[in-house]
Order: structure tokens, then sequence, then C-alpha cells
């Protein structure tokens, strides 16, 4: 089948059927024949105003010269009017107005039961409150209960003199209790072209969630040909359901995809899978991808997270998935945790971890000189514990845990750690104070250890911090509070040889502020740095005194070692004796739009700048829906990446709005992703265009994909915009250098 057959038949199904999922009422003005009219009665008495009444026998009037009729929030508007006391009935032979929450009618005859609630309307123009939709029809029949036939009609959600859309069908049902309505014999028209005929299709009247087909995302892009999912949406209860997403690759096959969603008390989940049977371009390999996620409550106090990834193989975000960030992940996590939280006292965490690594060791080791093949965790507990109450300010605390840890052709083995420590703290309103000492243990039981190397070693290590601050404060010459915050923080750490202690879990972060004042330069427990050093940093911040917004907040920290520490990481280097490197900080909020933010890691005699990062934000206040944004930024860090970042998205005119991003690397002199969207929408329709080209796996290899979709607003829904293109507001480019296995 060719692709424009496809382009036309997905188009036709998906329109057909779409109208199942989330609607969202149109926002177009519809008939306005009520709109000089008075709010109507809610009083449960019958109310009857007319000019004149001609009453005869009976119970049988006439009523005429502006006759209105209303009971229980119903009206009913009309130059003449036949009224049977009798059997509670209204008649007219002329052009009537019927309204109440639901409708509003102008007919040219009409017979209604007041009693029942039902009644029939000939030759009609009409409005359907509930979903903001407009049309003619031949013949309206109201039941009771609020189910309603329409004959012979015509219908839009655009304003009235503006079709760009309208559905004409032998008769439409209208059901209040399921929220449906049903269509027969229907025809499609879009900007008066017809677009195809169905015999029966279902759409929504309520605004809420029905199951049925979403609206499909069609697009063709170099790795997988002409691309197209059609999601069909399963609303299965009020708290959960299921969306099935089959997709059509021209170049693959077909794939079969979905997502469930929960939301229990106390816990909320997810699972989202894919699963391509047989990939054309791979011999017939069959690919998938898995990922689940669970968070709750068990009971009072207890907690359990659990969360599993899969995927078929390595390359299969670069082929199916999105850009940069995902088509990097290094791994996927698996594992469940359960936390049980006492007041105040103590908390206890049990956790069993796996990953499933996606890129090779070889790669991640000449890329970041580290080995990111993780161990398992099977189990770990960890217990932490400190007294509620304080003794001459000081507090006892406890840190212990158990890991079992394992990898396939590597040191194994167990690692118990027990950490008591007292902690003195002293806060007041101009300076605090606070001091901590521990004693740190460590004990090994190992497997698969080299010839030489010890299977039990032990670890105990005294460690000694203080720190202290003061705070400075001064109202300024237009009223705002401006502070200075003096900052030292001393850290001392004996040395021991820990060359005969396998790593498990250690790395070395970035350095950057909370690795001012961390008790330990590496990460994880298998080796505790020995330090003599102090912190200073120094602190201001810009305070509206009115709104207590902070305008402006700089920082400025520096390490002096006493001495260089001894103890290392394969691959990494330590500092020296002497002054580290300098880290700064701005962030400045210009007003309620703009801001702006910048980080500069610069070395000891100020002559080189480590790594740097600035951004320039605007936000307009409705930025997620029709306001502008705008995004720039730069990230550098030295003999590892250069990249400028930028993006916007504003509404040119009521109806046209333009979204653009580019994320180039200077270092390699390529675009690493960029996209251009444009929309055009107007109260009753949309469409949306996206070009988009992205890096898939390496610097050598990107997509280009174009994406098409077209929203008939009352009928159906789109998806995603073009906001999960564009950056966070926390987004920036890092790196984090780490260390794992030996």
């Amino acid at each position: 089948m060719s692709t424009s057959k496809l382009l036309r038949l997905s188009a036709v199904l998906s329109i057909a059927f779409s109208g199942l999922a989330r609607a969202e009422p149109a926002s177009c003005p519809q008939l306005d024949f009520t709109n000089e009219l008075p709010p109507i009665p809610s009083d449960p008495k019958l109310v009857l105003t007319a000019d004149d009444a001609d009453l005869s026998e009976g119970g049988l009037s006439t009523l005429t010269g502006s006759v209105r009729i209303s009971q229980d929030g119903r009206e009913f508007a009309a130059e003449e009017v036949n009224y049977s006391e009798v059997e509670r009935r209204v008649r007219t032979d002329s052009q009537t107005l019927f309204r109440d929450s639901r409708y509003a009618i102008r007919s040219a005859k009409t017979d209604y039961d007041l009693d029942i609630g039902s009644g029939v309307f000939l030759d009609n123009d009409f409005t359907l409150r509930t979903i903001g939709g407009r049309g003619e029809a031949k013949r309206i029949s109201i039941e009771e209960g609020g189910k309603a036939r329409l004959d012979d009609v015509r219908f839009t959600t655009c304003a009235p003199g503006n079709e760009a859309w309208t559905i004409s069908a032998s008769s439409i049902s209208l059901d209040e209790d399921s929220g449906r309505g049903t269509a027969t014999n229907a025809l499609l028209k879009f900007q008066h072209v017809p677009l195809f005929y169905l015999p029966w299709f279902q759409f929504p009247i309520d605004g809420l969630r029905h199951s049925g087909f979403l609206f499909p995302i069609v697009g063709n892009n170099e790795t997988n040909g002409f691309d197209i999912r059609w999601p069909v949406y399963l609303n299965l209860g009020p708290n959960y359901d299921v969306t099935l997403i089959p997709r059509y690759l021209s170049e693959r096959g077909e794939q079969i995809g979905g997502q469930a969603r929960y939301l229990l008390k106390g816990n909320e989940g997810s699972l989202f899978g894919e699963f391509l049977p047989s990939d054309d371009r791979l011999n017939g390999d069959s690919r998938a991808y898995l990922d689940y996620q669970h968070v709750g409550v068990l009971a009072p106090n207890v907690g359990l997270e659990a969360k599993y990834g899969y995927v078929s193989d390595r390359n299969y975000f670069g082929t199916f998935g999105g850009g940069v960030d995902l088509t990097s992940t290094p791994y996927l996590e698996r594992g469940a945790k359960l936390t049980y939280q006492a007041p105040t006292v103590f908390r206890v965490e049990a956790l069993v971890q796996d990953y499933q690594t996606l890129t090779s060791s070889q790669t991640l080791t000449s890329t970041l000189g580290a080995d990111l093949n993780l161990y398992k965790r099977l189990p770990q507990i960890r217990v932490d514990a400190l007294t509620k109450n304080s003794v001459l300010d000081t507090r006892a605390g406890f840190v212990g845990e158990f890991t079992n840890f394992a990898r396939a052709g590597s040191v194994e083995g167990q690692r118990i750690i027990a950490q008591p420590y007292l902690r003195w703290e002293k806060d007041q309103l101009a300076w605090y104070a606070n001091a901590q000492t521990e004693l740190s243990y460590t004990a090994y039981n190992l497997r698969n250890v080299g010839a030489g190397l010890p299977d039990a070693p032990r670890r105990t290590l005294p460690l000694f911090s203080a720190e202290g601050g003061l705070r400075f404060e001064r109202l300024t010459g237009s009223g705002n509070l401006q502070t200075l915050e003096p900052r030292l923080f001393y850290l001392y750490v004996p040395f021991r040889d820990q060359q005969d202690l396998p790593l498990f879990d250690t790395g070395q972060p970035d350095f950057d502020f909370p690795q001012l004042f961390a008790r330990n330069r590496y990460s994880g427990f298998d080796r505790v740095s020995d330090a003599n050093r102090i912190t200073t940093a120094l602190t201001s911040r810009l305070i509206e005194s009115d709104s207590g917004i902070s305008r402006l907040s700089a920082t400025v920290g520096h390490i002096y070692n006493f001495r260089g520490p001894r103890v290392d990481l394969p691959g990494f280097s330590s500092p020296s004796e002497g002054g580290s490197d300098y880290l700064a900080n701005l962030e400045y909020q210009l007003n309620t739009r703009w801001s702006a933010t910048a980080t500069a890691q610069v070395s000891s005699n100020l002559d080189q700048v480590i790594r740097s990062a600035v951004a320039l934000h605007y936000r307009e206040p409705q930025a997620v829906t029709s306001g502008r944004r705008f995004d720039l930024a730069y990230r550098y860090r030295r003999g590892l990446l250069e990249q400028a970042d930028a993006s916007f998205s504003s509404p040119i005119t009521d109806a046209w709005r333009l979204a653009a991003r580019l994320r180039y690397s200077l270092r390699e002199s390529t675009a690493l992703e960029s996209f251009a969207g444009v929309e055009y929408q107007t109260c009753c329709w949309a469409v949306s265009a996206t070009y988009r080209r992205y890096l898939v796996g390496g610097i050598e290899r990107f997509n280009n994909g174009f994406y098409l979709q077209l929203e008939l607003k009352g009928l159906t829904r789109i998806g995603n915009g073009f906001e999960r293109l564009l950056p966070a507001d926390d987004d920036a480019v890092g790196d984090k250098r780490s260390y794992n296995g030996r």
C-alpha cells in the first residue's frame, strides 16, 4: 500500500473513532439566539406569562404575545403557544425557542410533555451546550432522562459563519448517562471537501475520559520510513486506564505498544511497553522495551518504590526513541526499595537493585575514564538513626548498612558499614555553628579476589568536621534586604591505606557546591578520602521586602588543603596541597519574566576556566499554553564539551504559533538536535507540523523526521505538542564522572 493511501486511510479511521477518547470542549462562540434572554428560572413551579390568554373548556389555553413558560430550569419562548393543563403539554406551530442546561433549540414546530420531560422539535437550529457545538436538524426528540435523538442533522463546533469542518448524519443519538454521542451514516467534510463516510461512530459529549481511538501521530524519518502510531484509549475505571499503541513503520514492520496506569489509595504506578516481532532491517529480529514504575504506601510509615526497565538491544532508543537524552542513556534500573520511617527517630531501608547496561564498558571507559558496568545489590539494608532529644545541644546518631554486591566475572561479596557519631548544633539569629565526630567501620567478606589480596579486609577511620557561619543583613536604599553570609567548614580524616579494598559503588562526583561541604570527596563507602582542609564560602542575597522574592543570589567557594589527600581512584587525579579551584554561582531574577543563571569552576590561580554554564530564560505567565518562552544557554567543560542551546516558542498572531530549538556542539561543530515547528489554530480546528533532526547513538549518525497532526475540536484532542521538545527550566548539560568496578 502506498504512503499516500496509508495517510488517507489513517486519517479516515482515526477521525472516525478518535472521538471516544479524551474530549476537549471547543471555545468557539455558538448560536446567540439566547444571549439577550434573562437567566432560566429554577423554580419547580410552572410559570406562564403572555400578553394575552384564550382559555377554553378542558383546560386548553392559547397564549399569545411574548409567551414564556418555565419550570425546573427549562423554558419555552414563542409568540403563540397552545398549552394543555390536563396533559401538561406544550404545543407550537410557529418559531419557538427551547432552552435548558444542555440544549438551546430554535424550532418551527414543538410538542413537549412537561411532566415526563420529553418532546419533539421540527426544523431546528440548535446548540449543544455541553460540548460547545451547533448545527441544524430536521427533527429532534428529547427523551426522559436526558437522552436525545437528532435526525437528518449537520453538526460542527465552529462559530456561526465558519464551517471549517462539519459532520452530516442520518441521525445522532446523545446519551448523558454514558457521556457519548452515536452517529449513523455520517459524512465528515473539512474545508467543504468530503474526507470520509462511516455508517457508525461515537464521540464524547461530557468532556470526560472515554474509551476509543485517539488521534494518530504520523511522520516520516530516515531510520524507520513512514511512521504512524494510532493509540487506542481504554478507560477501564476512574482510577486506572490502558492506552494501546499500534504502530506501523514502513522500513521495519508492525509494532504494538501500550501504557497502563493505576491510582490506588496511597499507591500509583505505570507500565509502558513496546514490541516489534520482526524487524525487517535486522534480519527479522524481535525488539522490545519495557518500563515499570511504582510508588506507594503499604502501611503507616511503610513505603514501597519499584522500577523495572528492559530493552532488547543497545540500539533500541536510537531506532525508536527520542533525542539526545534518551539515546545516550547508559543503563536501565531495576529494583525495589522498602522503607520504614519511625517518626523523628530512625529510618530503615531494604533495597534490591540491578541494572541493564546499554553502552559497552569499553566505550564508557574511553569516554569517562570509568567502567559503568554496575554491581547488583542483592540486597542492601540500611539503618539511619538520630536521637530525638539533645543534651547540651548534642545528639547521637548511627548509620549502618549491609550490602551484598554481585557481578559476573568480578570481585563479589558482602560489605558491612557501622558509623556511630555525635553531632553538636547551635543556631542563633546572627550566627550558627555545628560539629560532628564519628567512627567509620567497614568490613568485607569477598569472593573471586585476586592473588595476594585479602578476602576479609577491614577499615576503621575517625572523622571530625566543624562548621560555622555568620548572617549579616542591611536595608538598601530601595528598602530591600541584602544579606552577607560568610561560612567556614573544616574536615579532618586521617589516612588509611585502602588499596586492598574492592570498588563496588564508589565514584568521584563533579566538583560542585555540595562537594565543598562533603565529608568524603568520593561517593559510596569503598573509599574514604583522607582530609585536612578548610572550606570558605561567601553568599550574598538581595530579597524584596514586600514580596520576599530573592532577586539576586551570588555565592563563591574555595577549599584549602593543608595537605594533599593520598587516597585515590584509578583514572582520577587527586587534589594537591594548597588551594582548590574556585566555584561561583549567580542567580538573578530580573523581573517576573526574565531570569539568568551562571556557574563557573575556575582554576586556583584564576587563569583557566574548568567548567561553566550560563543561561537566560524568558517566561510569560501562560508559557505552558500560549505564552511566549525563550531559552538561551551555553555550557563548557574543558576537554569534554562546549555546547550552545537556543529555543523559543511564541504565538505570532492569534492563530499562528512558531517554535524551534537548536542544541549545537561547538567542540565538534555539529548540531546535536534541532527542530522547527509551526502551528495554526482556530477555535474549532488546529494543525501543526514539526521537522526534527537529532543525534542517534553517536556523533556520526543523525535521524531526520517530519510529523503532522490535525485536530478537529470537539471530536478529538491532539497529544504531545511543542512543549516536550523544549528544554525544562532546570535543563542542563553536564557529565558525571564515576568509577564502578575494578
